[in-house]
C-alpha cells in the first residue's frame, strides 16, 4: 500500500539493544513520511506492541533477549497479516534469507549496511515490494528456478528453524533446561533437536556441538 500525502508511515521496532533502537528512530524521525510509533525488547512485548498499534511496518531482529525473531514473524504474519515486516539483523542474509521470507517477512537487512539502506528498504516495503541484497536476490531466483541447487543440503542451512534456534542458544553458553524454558519445549525435545543437529553437522559429542555453535554466534557477530 503506497502512503498518502495525508498520514505518515507508522514503523514499530523490536530490537533487544537500547542504543539500536535509539538509532532506528532518530533515522526513521529524520523522514518527511515516517514516524516510529512504538518500540519493543523482545517477542511477546513485539507481538502485543504491534498487534495493538497495527503499524505499517514492523522492523523485526532474529535475536531478541526474550523470545525469537523468526517465531515473532510468523506469529505476525498469521495474528496481523496487514503489517508489512523487515528483519535487520547481524546473522548471515544468505542463510536467514529463505527463511524470513517463509516466516513473513519482506526484506531482510546486515546490521552493517549503511544507514541509509534502512531508509531504502522501508520504503521499498511500503510500496509493496522486497528488499533483499543482490546477490541474495540472484540466489532466491536461482532456487525458485532449480538451477545449481544440490539435491540435499549441507551444514548449517540444513538445520530445521527449530534446529537453528537451538544451535544458536547453545553457541550463547544456554545449557538444556535454559533453552527449553525459553523456548517453551521440553527437555527431551531439546535433546532430540540436539541428536538431530549433531547428526546433520557431522559432529560426533556435546563438546564438539558447543564448540562449533559457540564459534558460529561469534562468527554472526
Amino acid at each position: 500500500m503506497n502512503q498518502t500525502l495525508q498520514s505518515a508511515a507508522r514503523i514499530a521496532i523490536v530490537d533487544d539493544h537500547g542504543i539500536v533502537r535509539f538509532g532506528y528512530s532518530q533515522l526513521i524521525n529524520q523522514q518527511p513520511m515516517m514516524e516510529v510509533c512504538g518500540a519493543a525488547t523482545g517477542e511477546q512485548d513485539g507481538f502485543e506492541l504491534i498487534k495493538t498499534q497495527q503499524p505499517d511496518l514492523a522492523i523485526i531482529d532474529l535475536s531478541l533477549g526474550h523470545g525469537d525473531g523468526l517465531d515473532l514473524l510468523r506469529s505476525l504474519a498469521e495474528h496481523a497479516p496487514k503489517v508489512k515486516l523487515l528483519v535487520i539483523s547481524a546473522h548471515d542474509e544468505r542463510l536467514f534469507a529463505h527463511r524470513v521470507l517463509a516466516a513473513g517477512a519482506r526484506g531482510f537487512i546486515n546490521k552493517q549496511e549503511a544507514p541509509d539502506k534502512l531508509i531504502v528498504g522501508i520504503q521499498a516495503i511500503l510500496q509493496d515490494g522486497f528488499f533483499f541484497s543482490e546477490d541474495v536476490t540472484r540466489a532466491m531466483l536461482s532456487d525458485r528456478m532449480g538451477s545449481t541447487q544440490p539435491a540435499s543440503r549441507q551444514g548449517i542451512d540444513s538445520l530445521t528453524n527449530r534446529e537453528l534456534q537451538v544451535f544458536t542458544q547453545i553457541g550463547k553458553g544456554r545449557n538444556t533446561r535454559e533453552i527449553a524454558d525459553g523456548l517453551y519445549l521440553s527437555v527431551k525435545t531439546i535433546e532430540r533437536h540436539k541428536e538431530n543437529i549433531k547428526r546433520k553437522l557431522g559432529l560426533e559429542n556435546a563438546t564438539q556441538l558447543t564448540c562449533h555453535a559457540t564459534q558460529w554466534v561469534l562468527d554472526q557477530g
